[in-house]
């Protein structure tokens, strides 16, 4: 447990259930919108957030939350919420080669993968929706009121499974205030265009329909060095999407809102690349070649084409496949919100959705200029959900406001996917300068010791056998949870209030997994398809080499997690709050080709339990011209659900791939934020996190010791001798790839252009983050992670009326960044270089009517 969990304990008695209507103020203040004219700091009192279940003043909210402005999301040129998370401090992803893996994280705790068994720690919410896949942060940023970023469990008014934190984004509702909407086009450097359109149309006095639609494209920008794909750059990608909603209002007692929305992306996002010399030993070694002069030799991929570096190209550069590189999703939707006043004090409300999303994708490992692999865990995910609350509400009283509600939610997720490739012990035969067989390791290595050096004959290839990764599976999940829940108001004193949120929640969770592994069939070339090899089997056993019959695994779960928070104002200008939550993630299941849940030591994982610990101050000074507040927190998860792999048998590719639990991880830190209007024209903001991340108790990791012997982390390695199971001691060891310092500052000039009605914005913008924390095999081999970077953005905004200009540099100084990189001592290594690497152009027309 935490140290300071006895004091914790003791205020959390002393509160006696309290909690302080204070809140950090985050985003909202620090990043407004560089395309508006300025706003006055008074206004910062009253943003408006929904983080509680109704619109309420960012003061009033006990949470700590950050606020983007739906316009400035827009402004600023950002396409999904993995781009959005780099101007919210506090937050992170971790940057990988497709859009199925890459994943949320706050203040350096999250999910670390994505898989149909794996609940997420991090929650992404649309208009109170829960879509319980990270991968839906694909979806399009458009028609967005704002978008809410709270840290910490939020898990009492938000289910399911927030144990660390919530994206929640708010979009922009139909009114019956009269006919408006607005047309805007952007364009950007990578061909990249975006065209979206929203009109709101009141046709009686109750009822109102509004209707959005965004379509967007854009080119690679990391090159593709595979032979016969050069024009097939890494990084495009199209988006479009449709929403409509229809509200009713009677304007007294009853309203209902009704949505329906269509997106889809189609993507073939992204790729590391080498950084440094390249190395020619890279990859599976040795392989077959036939050199041009007809002799055999054994060799590297590297050594017959060689794969392209940063350094060679002076540009992300990869070796990609289009086969084995592809991405796309399709997502549906439909929802239905409604509120009945029972009378002045009461409300109930109701909402509920239903989400069919769909996921096709398959991402290669190797940056090879050979095509190794033609399916890289490549298939078909499909997640619907269907979600249903009802609450009844009491707010805007003098004393008491309480709300309580019952919820629904159900995840059906099925997933399809295949291995197909020539590796994993299994070894190319190049002739002509092709990959034209693949055969095992065996037959690889007495093929060269008995004819290396000599001219080749096809007579020669009788002692070769076929070889190759066929692998697939299906895999189902059901994950069924019911809750109650509650949240009471209270002020006690003018000067004391207090709040007590709770939720108890009954989950239910099930998963089949079946699994096919199969030969190369001994009469070819070793490269044969997994869909051809398995048909045949159908009728030839023989090439089935591993085979898990259909196997249903079930669990289920009770918790209790609660909210209370105390604060006190000292003054009109400063207060103070203490703030205690805690929050819950159910069990996973982690189902996927290259894992058998037979082989796990928890199958499924236990559920993660979080709590978290906050004491923060908020002042404002000289009518609110000065804002600045300071939080300390303290977040603790047990339990912590973590990967580890572990190679089971080297030589049949037997490899356990799951998930554990880690008995206690700990994030401790502090946030802290500044506003400062130096003249009415003139505003500086600016906010930092942070935070330490890292295990407190996980001394029975059960993966292979790092680097085959430790390295530098020798001591921390265990063996049992009895039954030469290998643990590793991550006790005391940060969470990996994590910045854990992270700065966004702005500084924003407004003006009028004398008596024209035209009016314009300058706003230069600061990212910084810190160098990121190693993981244990760069810990183990002495190699560096990603380094820190500092980024400047500059944003211009003029027009008059209705009609509006935006222009944008990202990167303003062309300073070359990664968000992930590892290299070794001798400078060979690989990194994620994000489209804004270098300098990057981009501008905008919007006209409103």
């Amino acid at each position: 447990m935490p140290k300071y969990s006895k004091l914790h304990k003791a205020i959390l008695l002393a509160g006696c259930s309290f909690a302080a209507f204070s809140s950090n103020l985050y985003a909202a203040e620090v990043v407004d919108a560089p395309n508006e004219e300025a706003v006055s700091t008074k206004d910062i009192e009253v943003i408006m957030v929904s983080a509680q279940k109704r619109e309420q003043a960012l003061k009033d909210v006990p949470v700590s939350i950050e606020v983007l402005d739906g316009d400035l999301v827009e402004k600023m040129g950002v396409q999904d919420g993995f781009d959005l998370v780099k101007y919210l401090p506090g937050f992170g992803i971790d940057d990988s080669t497709e859009i199925r893996t890459t994943t949320l994280k706050t203040r350096g705790i999250g999910t670390f993968t994505n898989s149909i068994g794996l609940q997420s720690s991090n929650l992404v919410v649309i208009d109170g929706e829960v879509l319980p896949r990270q991968s839906m942060l694909n979806l399009a940023v458009a028609d967005v009121e704002r978008v809410e970023a709270l840290r910490g469990p939020q898990g009492t008014l938000f289910g399911q499974n927030t144990s660390t934190g919530m994206l929640h984004y708010v979009t922009k509702k139909p009114n019956l205030n009269g006919v408006s909407g607005k047309v805007r086009t952007e364009l950007t450097q990578d061909n990249g265009i975006n065209v979206s359109g929203v009109v709101n149309v009141p046709f009686s006095d109750n009822w109102a329909f509004r209707m959005n639609a965004q379509w967007s494209e854009v080119d690679g920008w990391i090159d593709n060095t595979m032979p016969g794909h050069e024009d097939y750059k890494i990084g495009e990608k199209d988006q479009s999407g449709l929403r409509g909603q229809l509200l009713y209002d009677d304007g007294e007692q009853f309203n209902i809102l009704f949505r329906a929305e269509y997106a889809e992306t189609d993507s073939n996002c992204c790729s590391m690349t080498q950084i440094g010399p390249v190395n020619p030993d890279y990859g599976p070694k040795p392989i077959i070649n036939i050199k041009d002069d007809g002799i055999i030799e054994g060799t590297t991929y590297n050594r017959i084409n060689s794969s392209k570096s940063f350094d060679d190209t002076g540009k992300p550069v990869t070796a990609r496949n289009p086969e084995a590189n592809y991405g796309s999703t399709e997502n549906l939707g439909f929802s239905i919100a409604a509120d009945y006043y029972l009378n002045d004090d009461l409300t109930l409300s109701y909402n509920g959705s239903y989400r069919d999303f769909d996921l096709y994708n398959s991402s290669g490992f190797f940056t090879l200029n050979f095509p190794l692999e033609r399916s890289a865990f490549g298939g078909n995910e499909s997640v619907i959900v269907n979600q249903q609350e009802i609450r009844l509400s009491s707010f805007d009283n003098e004393k008491f406001d309480w709300i309580v509600g019952l919820f629904y939610h159900n995840t059906e997720g099925q997933r399809s996917e295949n291995r197909d490739g020539c590796i994993a012990g299994n070894f190319g035969f190049i002739n002509g300068g092709e990959l034209s067989g693949c055969y095992d390791r065996q037959s690889t290595r007495n093929f060269l010791s008995m004819y290396e050096g000599q001219q080749f004959d096809e007579s020669m290839m009788a002692g070769l056998n076929p070889g190759r990764l066929l692998s697939g599976g299906n895999f189902t999940t059901n994950f069924e949870n019911f809750a109650i829940f509650g949240q009471f108001e209270y002020q006690i004193t003018d000067q004391l209030d207090a709040t007590f949120g709770f939720r108890a929640l009954h989950e239910e969770g099930e998963a089949t997994f079946e699994r096919t592994d199969l030969f190369a069939p001994s009469d070819g070339i070793g490269m044969d398809t997994y869909a051809d090899v398995l048909a045949m089997s159908q009728t030839d056993p023989s090439l089935i080499k591993r085979q898990t019959e259909k196997t249903k695994f079930s669990d289920s779960d009770d918790a209790f997690i609660y909210k209370a928070v105390v604060g006190y104002d000292f003054t009109n200008s400063i207060r103070a709050y203490v703030n205690y939550s805690t929050g819950y993630k159910g069990s996973s299941y982690f189902v996927t080709t290259n894992t058998n849940p037979l082989d796990a030591d928890q199958f499924p994982t236990k559920p993660e339990q979080s709590s978290n610990f906050e004491v923060g101050l908020r002042t404002g000074f000289f009518d609110n011209d000065v804002l600045f507040n300071i939080t300390y927190f303290d977040m603790t998860v047990e339990d912590y659900q973590v990967r580890a792999t572990r190679v089971i048998d080297e030589e049949e590719n037997i490899v356990f791939a799951g998930y554990v639990n880690a008995k206690e991880a700990r994030s401790t830190g502090f946030e802290a934020d500044a506003i400062v209007d130096i003249t009415e024209d003139l505003r500086w903001t600016a906010s930092y996190a942070i935070f330490d991340a890292r295990y407190e108790d996980f001394s029975d990791t059960p993966i292979n010791c790092p680097a085959g012997d430790g390295g530098e982390l020798a001591d921390r390695c265990n063996t049992d001798p009895v039954t030469g199971r290998q643990t590793f001691d991550q006790t005391g060891l940060s969470f990996p790839n994590n910045a854990e310092q992270q700065v966004f500052s702005t500084l924003k000039y407004s003006t009028e252009f004398g008596n024209t009605g035209w009016n314009g914005n300058v706003q230069a913008a600061w990212r910084y983050n810190g160098a990121h924390t190693q993981t244990i095999n760069e810990l183990a081999l002495d190699q560096n992670a990603n380094p820190s970077s500092s980024i400047w953005d500059l944003y211009f905004n003029f027009g008059q009326d209705n009609l509006r200009f935006s222009l944008y540099v990202k990167n303003l100084f062309d300073k070359p960044y990664t968000t992930r990189q590892n290299t070794n001592q001798e400078g060979y290594g690989q990194a994620f270089y994000p489209r804004d690497w270098n300098r990057f152009f981009g501008g905008s027309v919007q006209y409103a009517f």
